[in-house]
């Protein structure tokens, strides 16, 4: 049922509603108005019918049907009603509806209802069926007195001779009522017939624009945006098109800009070298660019398929897993295929509060080929350079340590070469060994040991130097620290590269400071997870390291103070080699330093 019918059967409603409570309404008031009109018509006759009789009527023992009964007949021709008298034993002497041996033989009336309330009460009127006419009537009854001359007081009604009434027939009341019924029905239908005309007009100028913009709403759902609404007038409905024109006004400016932002990822996606996939929570693959499909050698109908079913790599399940359960981005790096070495790195990020996830693969194969390369080639050249290095310096020391005549000029010239060959020497060596630990070719040790047995062999290797710069090395690992399990060769690296850096960077008189602690991986990431580490922290007093080199400090030969490392010697690879030998062993490593306050570096190990 559309609106329009919906409001005309509304108005219709209403207005049938407050037609037929005013058609009963009226008749009721009708009905009463007439019934009061009738009864005060008959008490004004009754009280005529009183004054005449009691002027006509001969004595009570004189009364005779001859002279009463035309008396009586008069009475009711005048005033157009039954007119009725009844002595006080019940006796009928005439009635207008009665004559001759019909009015003898009429039923004594003493006992009527109307009779008995004049004799109780003064008067009577009383609805009720005639049983001698076979027809309903309103009766009104009142007294007949007698006066008795000069001794009746001013206050007495003299001697009562009997009751007159006076009566109409109902059926001239119901018909006039009936009448009036009959016009307030016929209005009524009449009003109701033009509420209808009318309420089909209205609703129709109502409805036609709502009807305008069900179709503008039914086209803009079928996509076209264009559709607008004419605007026919000023009203509220007018308000309406206008709103719905700016609203989908606005629709159409969003859709562009939607359509453009669309147009422009969907361009990136596919041009980018970078392989994206998305999978929902149930890990099927809702999209995928076609980089991704390349790399992963997706089927034509992988969309709506579970991940695993078409790409059986248990690190790229594991990974999507660990993001589904902590709910934070993982990455790490799988193979694709079957190849020797990890070749893509891939980044899962949750998206939609964990409903859906981003996988991207960034293919680095070109980068680890050119990686391994470059450390090859460091590690034969560091290999080639070794021997020549070992001849010029041999050749050096024994120049040096021979007899022969020789200028003082020369001499100099000798310990330059010998201090400039062990320079590189340790050079060549610091570039095998990084070279090593980045390709894994270091085969880790790995045994129980107490910290604190690393102590006299660093105190062996730096008491000359920290006696020569007057620096003071506080050692402050308690005796039964925890063991943790490392490389005891590669872990006295770690101590001795962080010493002497210390030593390199920190003025005469300062101090050094080793410590370590136990600490949970909970209190130091925040994870769930409640696995040990030890944390070693080595502290000094020196310059610092500014905040813009803090994260490049761990590259190798970069130096934060080119001048001071070239002359304490250094070949900037220390701090490398520190790194890669914690990452050996699954730790961490980082820094805080303040400019001119000194720099403490920590190592983190998993117990």
């Amino acid at each position: 049922m559309n609106i329009r019918t919906q409001l005309t059967f509304r108005y219709i409603g209403i207005v049938l509603f407050v037609l037929l409570a005013m058609y009963f309404y009226l008749a009721t008031m009708l009905k009463d108005s007439m019934s009061s009109h009738i009864t005060s018509e008959l008490e004004v006759q009754a009280t005529l019918t009183r004054e005449f009789l009691i002027e006509e009527l001969p004595a009570k023992d004189n009364f005779t049907y001859d002279l009463i009964d035309p008396l009586v007949d008069r009475l009711g021709k005048a005033n157009n009603a039954r007119v009725t008298f009844i002595d006080l034993d019940g006796v009928v002497w005439g009635d207008t509806e009665r004559d001759g041996e019909a009015l003898r033989a009429m039923d004594n009336h003493l006992t009527r209802p109307e009779v008995q309330d004049v004799i109780k009460k003064g008067s009577g009127i009383r609805d009720r069926y005639s049983n001698t006419t076979q027809t309903e009537f309103r009766y009104f009854a009142l007294p007949i007195y007698r006066n008795m001359g000069a001794e009746i007081t001013a206050n007495e009604e003299g001697i009562l001779i009997g009751i007159c009434r006076v009566a109409l027939p109902m059926e001239a009341v119901n018909t006039a009522i009936g009448n009036l019924r009959r016009m307030a029905l016929i209005a009524s239908v009449a009003g109701l017939i033009l509420t209808i005309v009318f309420s089909v007009f209205s609703t129709g100028a109502i409805t036609k624009p709502i009807q305008k913009l069900t179709q503008m709403t039914q086209s803009l759902a079928a996509g076209n945006i264009n559709s607008r609404v004419p605007i026919d007038s000023r009203n509220e409905l007018g308000q309406l098109s206008q709103n719905f024109n700016l609203m989908a006004d606005t629709i159409q400016e969003q859709i562009d800009e939607i359509s453009e932002e669309h147009r422009r990822s969907a361009t990136i996606l596919t041009n980018m070298g970078e392989g994206v996939l998305l999978v929902n929570g149930a890990s099927e693959i809702t999209y995928a660019n076609p980089t991704a499909i390349s790399m992963l050698a997706l089927p034509d109908a992988y969309m709506g398929k579970a991940l695993i079913e078409i790409n059986r790599i248990p690190e790229l399940q594991a990974l999507l897993k660990k993001a589904e359960e902590t709910e934070t981005i993982a990455s790490t790096e799988i193979q694709l295929g079957n190849l020797r070495e990890p070749e893509a790195e891939i980044t899962v990020v949750p998206v939609s509060a964990g409903q859906e996830y981003v996988i991207v693969i960034h293919d680095v194969t070109k980068e680890r080929q050119l990686e391994r390369i470059r450390a090859d080639f460091v590690a034969n050249v560091s290999h080639e350079l070794r021997t020549p290095l070992t001849t010029i310096r041999g050749y050096a020391e024994t120049l040096l340590s021979e007899d022969s005549v020789r200028t003082k000029t020369g001499e100099q010239f000798i310990v330059k070469i010998l201090n400039h060959s062990a320079r590189l020497t340790r050079l060549v060596s610091d570039l095998l060994e990084l070279s090593r630990l980045e390709l894994g070719e270091v085969e880790l040790k790995c045994v129980p040991c107490y910290l604190n047995t690393f102590y006299e062999p660093l105190l062996d290797v730096f008491e000359p130097l920290l006696e020569e710069s007057g620096l003071v090395l506080k050692w402050e690992i308690p005796e039964k620290f925890q063991k943790v399990n490392v490389d005891q060769q590669l872990f006295m690296q770690i101590f001795v590269n962080l010493i002497d850096n210390a030593i390199k960077y920190t003025p005469d008189g300062g101090e050094i400071t080793v410590s370590a602690e136990i600490c949970s991986r909970e209190e130091t990431e925040g994870s769930n997870t409640v696995s040990d580490e030890i944390i070693l922290s080595v502290e000094d007093t020196g310059i610092g390291i500014p905040m813009e080199s803090q994260p490049r400090v761990f590259e190798r030969f970069y130096r934060v103070d080119e001048g001071r490392a070239r002359e304490m010697g250094g070949t900037g690879l220390g701090l490398a080699i520190v790194k890669h030998i914690v990452l050996s062993h699954n730790g961490r490593i980082w820094l805080e330093s303040t400019l001119g306050q000194g720099s403490i570096f920590y190592v983190a190990v998993p117990l």
